[in-house]
């Protein structure tokens, strides 16, 4: 097996964390774009996390993942928070919180999950799917 020694071994470090940097920044660029496109304007951060991405309704923040397997995951991910962005929009922060909360805990009353079966989750997603082809053709 080929032995590095510590310069090289320096030279392969600076190189990734390069490429990590300009993946995190085009990651961000395009969610920016993605964002700035329907009229909402919360802040996008990448964060780790166990899910492709989430929507923090009280800070309106968008939280998105350092990796995505493909750019269909990534647009995605982007889309579906932006709904949820734009859902907070269009009800307030309170009135957006009351309703998904309502919305998670009838899922729960009817069997099912108070997040995969939250009426909020479903749009989002059906919506994101929606505005798929727009932004992949876009990004190719």
């Amino acid at each position: 097996m080929l032995q590095l020694n510590s310069y090289h071994q320096s030279i392969i470090d600076e190189i990734s964390g390069l490429q990590e940097r300009i993946s995190t920044k085009s990651y961000l660029d395009t969610a920016k774009e993605i964002r700035d496109s329907y009229k909402v304007s919360p802040k996008i951060k990448i964060t780790t996390g166990k899910t492709k991405g989430d929507y923090n309704w009280k800070s309106d923040t968008i939280n998105l993942r350092p990796n995505y397997k493909n750019l269909t995951e990534f647009v995605m991910s982007v889309l579906h928070e932006t709904h949820h962005a734009m859902m907070r929009k269009k009800y307030g922060s309170k009135k957006y919180e009351q309703m998904y909360l309502m919305s998670g805990e009838m899922a729960v009353a009817a069997g099912g999950d108070f997040h995969d079966d939250n009426t909020f989750e479903e749009e989002a997603e059906k919506w994101a799917k929606k505005e798929l082809s727009k932004w992949i053709k876009k990004n190719k």
